[in-house]
């Protein structure tokens, strides 16, 4: 059996941004406007240091991911963004959302499967609320434990978790190639046991949004 292989953690502060809003579909539009946000105005940004989007598969939901060189870096884009708005801010101001949430963390290591090398098509955002950062590193200990045998699963890209700057939340990002492959992976008999192990260090079930759709934006 190969060995797993983990992966060295990204340096910088990862903001996650959910956004769900009334209506299947509803979210396509505002995947759009982020891509052209970042195009036009965070590629100035000091400190930027590149971004993700992700699409739910009901396509109500839109979770962006920025990353930023320093926590300082973030809040003064915040700022900036908040004083003179943006297409992104423009059409979240008109969007009948229904939810949102943030996270804003550090990644911690995480691991690969057998086809880390292709693209993936289908993901999960994972959060789950937990009482400090000690107890996040218990579920992240719990996650690579299983990863001892995930990482054989066909399909299976990627692991990627983070604990927030607060201690107070934990969030994996897998990936797999396709939504075929994730089914696979959830019908193996050791999964049960994996999820057990991390509720019983969690506060409350996590918030889990499935994404069939995602895409990189370079700084």
């Amino acid at each position: 059996m190969s060995q797993m292989v983990l992966t060295e953690p990204e340096p910088g502060i990862f903001v996650f941004d959910s956004i769900k809003v009334a209506g299947g579909g509803g979210a396509v539009e505002l995947v759009d406007a982020f891509k052209e946000t970042v195009e036009r105005e965070y590629r100035e940004a000091p400190g930027f240091l590149g971004a993700r989007v992700h699409l739910s598969v009901a396509e109500d939901t839109i979770v962006t991911r920025v990353r930023w060189e320093r926590e300082q870096d973030l809040k003064a884009h915040s700022a900036a963004a908040a004083a003179r708005g943006n297409t992104f801010t423009e059409c979240l101001a008109k969007a009948a959302i229904t939810d949102r949430t943030a996270f804003v963390g550090t990644q911690v290591p995480g691991f690969t499967g057998p086809d880390a090398d292709k693209e993936a098509g289908y993901s999960v955002v994972a959060t789950r609320p937990v009482q400090d950062r000690e107890t996040a590193m218990k579920i992240h200990d719990v996650l690579l434990r299983t990863g001892e045998w995930k990482h054989t699963i066909p399909g299976f890209v990627s692991a990627t978790p983070y604990v927030s700057l607060d201690g107070t939340e934990f969030l994996n990002n897998p990936a797999w190639v396709d939504e075929d492959a994730f089914h696979v992976y959830m019908n193996h008999p050791s999964i049960p046991g994996g999820l057990a192990d991390a509720k019983d260090h969690a506060l409350a079930e996590p918030c889990v949004i499935s994404c069939r759709y995602s895409q990189d934006i370079p700084s």
